[in-house]
Parts: C-alpha cells; structure tokens; sequence
C-alpha cells in the first residue's frame, strides 16, 4: 500500500515482478482508460510505463481502479485506487477501500508511540545494546497496557475503541497514577478488591 504521492509506473512494476499485489492510491492528474466496468463499480484499465523503463522493453501493466467518495470535513473528496487483484468476488472494491484507509492506524501508532507517550526529543536514551532493547520493550509494553485499558473502558459501555482518545486516555492514566501511590503508602498489603476498586475508578474515568 502507498499513498498518492509514491504512485509510479517502476512501484507497481517492480512489485508485481517480486510477486507482490498492489494497492495503491492515485495522484488527480493521472488519468486511465476505461476498458471494462465490474459489478461492483470498479474498472479494468492499464498503467503506461515511463519513458525510461519503455526503453528497457517494458510493457503496459493490466491494473484495476476503484473510484470512491469521502466525506472530510463537510467536503467531499474523491478518492482513486488501483490494485493488481482482479477478483472482485474475493475483493470486492468496499473491501479494498476500506482496508486501504485502516493503513493509516499502524502511521497513528506511531504518532502515539513517538509523540504523546515518549514526549521527549531523544526516542532512546541508552547507549548500551541490551539497554536499548530493555528501554523499547518497556515503551512498546506501556503502550500495550493504555491501549488494553481503552479497550476494556469502551468495552464495558458498549463503545468501539476507536472512538476513544489515546491521548485523552494518557492524561487519565497519568492523574491515576498518584492514587495508585497514595493506595499502596496507605496500604502496602493492598488486597484484590481495593485494586480492582481503584482499577474500576480510572477506567470510568477514562469513559
């Protein structure tokens, strides 16, 4: 998967040698040829190749396109996709499209990970080898543990995950965190039913 910006003759080319599928979203300007319409409203059309690689003897590469409309912001945006997976039976294009934009959940990880979980310029602080391993297991853990914590808060009334804030999560976890401490001075032989007292608390907070 790319995004319109990376679309090239040589990508889709060089993916589909190495026998890789494509799916790929096309820049407005770049224009295709309909050869023959699908049921499902996607079309059957080709891909030119650059003037460089004609010159190796390339040839022009059979894709299909998926044309669909996105509501953003009160503004309709069209979008324009084009893959090497022809049954439409097996991937129809609402699937294709859909899963197209659920690539943009790994890039939202790593905006959680990097910019509202570490919070600091240097990602890494460790020189040591072992270190760095021991630092990214407790980071990717931490992360784990606020993700596991929407998902059992949007769980308990009845929300998808999605629709919670990772960043509004982060700030509750992290005014949790004193009641925690003040919990444990108080009690340090701290029982199951006070822990899970205090986990219920944040997790309706976190609703």
């Amino acid at each position: 998967m790319w995004d319109r910006g990376l679309h090239s003759f040589k990508m889709v080319n060089t993916a589909i040698k190495q026998k890789y599928h494509i799916l790929g979203r096309v820049p407005a300007h770049v224009k295709f040829e309909v050869v023959q319409t699908f049921d499902d409203g996607s079309y059957l059309s080709w891909i030119a190749p650059d003037g460089q690689s004609k010159k190796k003897g390339a040839t022009r590469i059979p894709i299909r396109v998926i044309e669909y409309v996105v509501e953003e912001n009160g503004t309709e945006k069209v979008y324009r996709l084009i893959t090497d997976l022809m049954d439409i039976t097996i991937f129809p294009a609402l699937l294709l499209a859909t899963e197209y934009h659920q690539r943009w959940e790994a890039e939202n990880t790593l905006d959680e990970l990097k910019v509202h979980l570490l919070g600091r310029k240097t990602p890494i602080r460790s020189k040591n080898p072992r270190e760095v391993v021991q630092e990214i297991y407790g980071w990717l853990l931490g992360h784990y543990c606020i993700r596991c914590l929407m998902f059992q808060s949007a769980e308990k009334v009845g929300l998808s995950p999605l629709r919670l804030s990772f960043t509004g999560s982060l700030r509750v976890i992290r005014r949790a965190v004193p009641l925690f401490q003040i919990a444990v001075q108080i009690f340090p032989d701290i029982n199951r039913p006070l822990a899970k007292l205090f986990y219920g608390k944040m997790m309706d907070f976190a609703v």
